[in-house]
């Protein structure tokens, strides 16, 4: 593999991790596409969000419940294990507000701030590269929303 191949990854694999937040917060439909059909989302608190349907449910109940949150990623790492395959980590920091109405705006958080880390596998797919997984490790935790 070129280094040039290598950076290509990299960045894509990247690109993945910081759109997920911002497709996730918007309730994008475009967030279905940074997964794989039978991906993982492990959050510690949930039990696995298996497959792209399970992880598209989750967001819909997110959405109906009018939960306001913003993601935050950062330090992105990303280690190329072939042509094929990557694995990374970036860290996360998630602003919670609480129920809002669609329409909100400068809402006070209702629990501190949390940070953790995305331990991510990528893929190389038909249509690009994808999460294979993706298990949130949680370093600081807010307090429990009421």
């Amino acid at each position: 593999m070129t280094d040039d191949e290598r950076a290509r990854i990299e960045a894509a694999c990247t690109r993945l991790q910081q759109r997920y937040g911002t497709l996730a917060d918007r309730q994008d439909p475009k967030f279905r596409d940074l997964f794989t059909a039978d991906a993982t989302i492990t959050l510690p608190e949930y039990p696995p969000f298996t497959g792209i349907e399970t992880i598209m449910q989750g967001q819909s109940q997110w959405r109906t419940a009018g939960i306001l949150m913003r993601h935050v990623s950062t330090n992105f790492t990303i280690e190329v294990q072939d042509e094929e395959h990557a694995e990374g980590i970036c860290y996360l920091m998630v602003f919670y507000g609480g129920e809002q109405p669609p329409d909100a705006r400068e809402v006070v958080p209702t629990t501190p701030i949390s940070l953790g880390e995305f331990h991510d596998r990528f893929v190389k797919t038909p249509d690009g590269w994808r999460f294979k997984s993706r298990t949130l490790h949680r370093i600081f935790r807010g307090t429990q929303p009421a």
